[in-house]
């Protein structure tokens, strides 16, 4: 199961933190969202490959945030 680390510098609080995870958990292939709004980061475990990190990457810009990958964190995705 592939896992990505996103930097996300727009998260506002718990609140919007909460929003941002039931977004992911709603994609299928997702399997675990923590969500750490003080550090900005978000972390997602999930089925799939690059078109599955891609819905990830739609389902963060939706929910209003701009993103990047976590720098030094492998995404590679098999």
């Amino acid at each position: 199961m592939p896992d990505v680390t996103l930097v996300v510098r727009d998260l506002s609080g718990a609140e919007d933190a909460e929003r941002l995870e039931r977004a992911l958990g709603r994609l299928s292939f997702v399997e675990l969202v923590n969500v750490d709004s003080e550090k900005g980061l978000v972390a997602v475990s999930f089925e799939g490959g690059e078109a599955e990190l891609e819905e990830i990457g739609s389902a963060v810009e939706k929910a209003g945030h701009d993103f990047e990958p976590s720098p030094g964190a492998d995404h590679a995705t098999d």
